[in-house]
């Protein structure tokens, strides 16, 4: 859909190779566009979501993103935040 990705590239028909649909991640499909304000769902920090613990618990959670990113038409997600958190004065923690 027309501007709605961060990034792209081309597909090559030929070879059977989609196009990457790229779109940031950390708290939800980013909404820089008009036509997607009011269309996401704001999800919980991924530093909370390790903090719970509970691995079927962030199963779900990464399924839900999955679809909701999948129905937008993204087939790559940016930035699902695997950072090591060891900043005491924070930075980009909460991601």
């Amino acid at each position: 859909r027309k501007w709605w990705y961060i990034g792209n590239t081309v597909a090559i028909p030929r070879l059977g190779i989609p196009s990457l649909n790229m779109q940031d991640a950390a708290g939800g499909f980013r909404t820089n566009f008009p036509e997607v304000t009011g269309t996401v769902t704001v999800w919980p920090s991924l530093l909370a979501m390790g903090a719970t613990w509970d691995p079927d618990l962030v199963l779900e959670f990464g399924k839900a993103l999955g679809q909701e990113f999948k129905g937008k038409g993204a087939n790559a997600i940016l930035g699902p935040s695997v950072n090591v958190h060891r900043v005491a004065r924070n930075g980009r923690n909460f991601e």
